[in-house]
């Protein structure tokens, strides 16, 4: 993200609007996560985590996952603060429901199975934080 004078002006959405503005325009289907990317997963202080049931189907979002959970320590070392978006807590960490068809289409799709493993580890852990409940209709 870059710096400028004034920062300490801007909310924390702005950062959020931001960084999902320049994600998407950065991204190219088929490419593995890196650079700038990388980066400010590496430089955040904490992560918050939308999880909701289209969430696993992304291997964008699975492979972010890892390497949150990775820089967090699994949430020991900087907080992660996972939000579950109409998806019970449990579905995510024993990846049940939605989570376990789509980790079933990746199989099927032919994921490596090193890159599955890593994102059910992933989706286990952080499945055992507590965060916020959400299943308000918006």
């Amino acid at each position: 993200m870059a710096a400028s004078s004034s920062d300490h002006d801007a909310t924390p959405l702005s950062y959020f609007e931001y960084f999902e503005y320049d994600r998407q325009r950065e991204a190219r289907i088929g490419e593995e996560l890196e650079g700038a990317l990388v980066e400010a997963i590496e430089r955040s202080r904490m992560s918050i985590l939308i999880l909701c049931e289209e969430y696993p189907t992304s291997k964008w979002c699975l492979d972010e996952l890892v390497k949150i959970m990775e820089c967090s320590g699994n949430g020991t070392k900087r907080p992660v603060l996972p939000v579950y978006f109409r998806v019970a807590k449990s579905d995510v960490q024993f990846q049940k429901n939605k989570y376990e068809t789509a980790m079933a289409a990746h199989q099927v799709k032919g994921r490596n199975n090193h890159k599955l493993e890593a994102w059910k580890s992933a989706l286990s852990q952080v499945g055992k934080i507590y965060g916020q409940r959400c299943d308000h209709k918006t």
